[in-house]
C-alpha cells in the first residue's frame, strides 16, 4: 500500500524528490522518504518487505545492522539484501585494508554462505541466495546522471579480475530471508 525509504544523506532525499515529481500522482502520494539512518528507526515490526541495497559492507557492526533490519519486519516479513560478497564457505569473511575498490568505508565482506549463517543466527528463516555474480561494468558505470569515476576506474588496468588494491573484483549477491 505504501513505500517508505530512508537514508541520512541529503543527496538521496534530493534524488527521491526529483523522481517523485515524475511519478503518477496516485503512486507519488503513497511514496515517502525520511532523511534518517536505520539507527534512528524504532523497532516497528510492521513492514512486509525491507530492501537493503549496497549498505551492509559500509557498516562497522554488520550483525547489529541486520538485527535493525529484522526489527522493522512484521512476523512473516521478508528481507531482500543486496551487498558485495567474497567467494568462500560459511566461515569466510574478509576485512579489507583502508580501501576496497577505492571505497574507504568498507568494513566486512562475507561470503554469501557466511551471510546466510549470520542471518540464521539472528533468527531469519528460509535464507536463499537468489543472485551471485561479479559486479559488471554495465551495472557500475558513469552516466549523464553520475559523471564521476566508476568501477572501471577502480579495477587493476592489467587485471580486471582485481581491484587496484589487489583484492578480487567485487561480487554482488542478493539474499532473501524471512522472519
Amino acid at each position: 500500500a505504501e513505500v517508505w525509504g530512508i537514508d541520512p544523506g541529503e543527496l538521496f532525499m534530493t534524488q527521491f524528490q526529483a523522481i517523485k515529481q515524475m511519478m503518477p500522482s496516485a503512486i507519488a502520494e503513497r511514496a515517502h522518504f525520511f532523511p534518517v539512518g536505520i539507527e534512528h528507526m524504532p523497532s516497528l515490526q510492521s513492514f512486509d518487505t525491507v530492501f537493503s541495497m549496497g549498505v551492509l559492507y559500509h557498516r562497522r557492526s554488520p550483525l547489529e545492522f541486520l538485527q535493525q533490519l529484522k526489527n522493522l519486519l512484521k512476523p512473516g516479513g521478508q528481507l531482500i539484501l543486496e551487498t558485495i560478497v567474497v567467494e568462500g564457505d560459511e566461515q569466510t569473511v574478509m576485512m579489507p585494508g583502508e580501501r576496497y575498490a577505492q571505497m574507504r568505508n568498507v568494513w566486512f565482506l562475507p561470503s554469501a554462505k557466511a551471510l546466510c549463517v549470520w542471518l540464521e543466527r539472528l533468527g531469519f528463516k528460509q535464507t536463499e541466495i537468489v543472485d551471485h555474480n561479479p559486479t559488471s561494468l554495465d551495472e557500475q558505470r558513469s552516466t549523464e546522471w553520475m559523471t564521476g569515476e566508476s568501477l572501471k576506474d577502480f579495477l587493476d588496468p592489467n587485471d580486471p579480475e582485481k581491484t587496484i588494491e589487489g583484492y578480487k573484483a567485487p561480487i554482488r549477491a542478493i539474499v532473501k530471508a524471512t522472519i
